[in-house]
């Protein structure tokens, strides 16, 4: 046995239902109807509250004077609840949530967090026992809605006096509607409609087998929009038009006047809309759901919407399927109701159905349905649970605990400030950490700058200092006249090219006396053997090509040419003077036969 609470919200009705379940039989113990926004008729809610959960600040009081629980199940829809199927192979419920949880929640929205760490969206799942066509595979339904818009119905609650002790789709309560209150026909699929104002609530059950539930738009409201067009009189007059004088035809039916037919066009529209959402719903199972072959028996209404004289009829003869009046009052026990709450079961077609079966839902949370609370409300509110039974019991058995308690408790504030304190200094520190890393890529670039020009201001010296060893380490009778890079061509006149670029390959030019130096090769291989000891120096080659003869040298002095690699490209030679060879004081830029040509720098 169990009581609970529905709370349907409607674009103009709140309606609200109390039942007591035991075993198979529902008994209404209370139910109450009062406008949205507080007026008489179901008064429109402003434009800038468009898409907000507005309720009277009273309700809760209103409740408590009908003799109701102020806490209970609320029903959801629109498009700020989306359901959707997903089809996975056979797994183990873990790894099955985490599934879902890829699937459906981060999927759906960008940005899977917010400032404060927790969720953007709650969503829920069941398994559906369908008749998949891929053989094993499980086919689900997951509901979705954005925490923002869940937050606002609870606060919106709330602040009228009224806690939820879970959110759920507003279609599931006319499915429990349905399955409590009628005598199901064995292998029939049924089509469930709860035409609102604004929404449509569908269902596709076979026996107690959920297939399909969602809202879907186009309610009672395109009846009144359409003929208000035409007749101009008014919210409250429209609907007492359409109530009481307007009919719909079935399609094909002759008019008795242009007058009548123009109200048929007007009324077919929004009757075709609610045709429309019901076969969308039908194509829309057969593809998501894995069932190809899916079709209905019959439709069952509700709904204040689906009031309109001739609607069964004309969506029947549509459907070419049985519509009849969804039947509240021969499943229900209405014995224990006072005069109040019966009349809000009054009417051929019900309009309590959503708020009959979420009240069903609240009394027996094991009902299939989608838990769309948000998760730190749950966890706030088990929190305090908790807490209160903790401190009852405390109080009951250790009395003499209160002062450690409220030291306890002066304790953790204090430990709060300080912890708060803590995380400002680590957020403070992270912010420094990252400004010094930043300073330390600026230093970073900085020095490599200062280097740069550094090795700029210092090259000229170090090829200086080169150019000096490699005159020390010439023979006597062989002079150096040229110096340049590799690149640079043998008759280029490019002496000054060694100083402009980083040395990398070198080409050295210049004469030897053949009256000094007889041997010339052995004194070149001497030569090559003192330039190795200088640092940076991989490999003298001795090029003993044509050479142009210049014709001012004497007969004696004869050219040659060699080139150096270095044992590494990348950098310049760091060398040093080298001193002179002992015993050797004469000049290497005199030659016996006639003057050498000048030394380039």
């Amino acid at each position: 046995m169990g009581t609970g609470l529905g709370i349907d919200v409607g674009t103009e009705w709140i309606k609200v239902v109390q039942v007591r379940t035991s075993g198979s039989s529902v008994t209404v113990t209370g139910a109450l109807k009062v406008p949205r926004g507080g007026g008489g008729g179901g008064p429109d809610i402003p434009p800038e509250m468009q898409g907000a959960l507005v309720v009277p600040e009273t309700l809760g009081q209103e409740l408590a004077r009908a003799g109701l629980k102020r806490s209970g199940t609320l029903g959801v829809s629109g498009r700020e609840v989306i359901l959707k199927y997903v089809s996975t192979p056979p797994m183990p419920p873990e790894k099955l949530k985490k599934i879902i949880d890829m699937q459906v929640a981060d999927r759906l929205v960008a940005g899977r967090k917010g400032d404060d760490e927790s969720p953007a969206v709650t969503h829920d799942f069941r398994l559906l026992n369908v008749p998949t066509g891929l053989k094993g595979d499980l086919v689900v339904m997951a509901g979705v809605a954005k925490n923002e818009f869940l937050f606002g119905n609870y606060s919106a609650l709330k602040k009228a006096g009224i806690g939820l002790k879970r959110i759920t789709p507003a279609a599931f309560g006319l499915v429990q509607a349905y399955l409590r209150t009628q005598k199901i026909a064995p292998g029939e699929t049924v089509v469930l409609v709860d035409v609102g104002h604004e929404n449509i609530e569908i269902a596709i059950l076979q026996e107690d087998n959920l297939f399909f539930a969602r809202s879907a738009p186009g309610g009672g409201k395109s009846f009144d929009s359409a003929l208000d067009k035409m007749l101009k009189l008014g919210k409250d007059k429209i609907q007492e038009f359409k109530h009481h004088r307007a009919k719909l035809l079935p399609e094909g039916a002759k008019t008795a006047s242009p007058q009548e037919l123009q109200f048929q066009n007007a009324l077919k529209e929004g009757a075709d809309n609610i045709a429309n959402a019901i076969r969308g719903a039908i194509m829309f199972c057969r593809t998501q759901a894995k069932m190809p072959k899916l079709d209905y028996q019959r439709v069952f209404l509700s709904g204040g919407g689906a009031r309109l004289n001739g609607l069964r009829e004309y969506l029947e003869a549509k459907s070419k399927r049985p519509v009849q009046v969804l039947d509240l009052y021969t499943g229900l026990d209405l014995r224990k109701v006072d005069a109040q709450s019966a009349k809000c079961f009054e009417g051929d077609v019900p309009d309590m159905a959503v708020a009959l079966g979420l009240a069903i839902v609240d009394a027996n949370p094991k009902c299939y349905h989608f838990q769309l609370l948000p998760e730190p409300v749950i966890k706030k509110r088990i929190f305090w649970n908790k807490t209160v039974w903790a401190a009852a019991a405390g109080v009951v058995l250790m009395l003499g605990i209160i002062p450690p308690y409220n030291r306890s408790v002066e304790a953790l504030s204090k430990a709060q400030v300080k912890k708060t304190d803590f995380e400002e200094r680590v957020e403070a520190a992270k912010q420094k950490k990252k400004d010094f890393e930043a300073r330390k890529v600026k230093l970073r670039e900085r020095t490599q700058q200062i280097e740069y020009y550094a090795q700029q201001t210092r090259l000229g010296q170090v090829q200086l200092n080169f150019f000096a060893q490699l005159r020390d380490a010439a023979p006597q009778g062989m002079t150096i006249s040229w110096v340049g890079s590799s690149e640079a061509g043998i008759n280029t006149n490019a002496a000054n090219d060694v100083f402009d670029n980083p040395m990398r390959g070198i080409q050295i030019r210049g004469v030897y006396d053949s009256d000094q130096i007889k041997d010339f090769n052995g004194a070149a291989a001497e030569f090559f053997k003192r330039l190795r000891e200088i640092p940076g120096v991989l490999t003298p080659e001795l090029d003993l090509g044509e050479l142009e003869r210049e014709k001012d040298l004497a007969a004696n002095l004869k050219p040659f040419r060699f080139k150096l690699s270095l044992a590494s490209p990348d950098k310049p030679i760091a060398a040093e003077p080298a001193a002179p060879p002992a015993g050797k004081t004469e000049s290497k830029t005199e030659t016996k036969s006639g003057a050498a040509p000048e030394k380039k720098s």
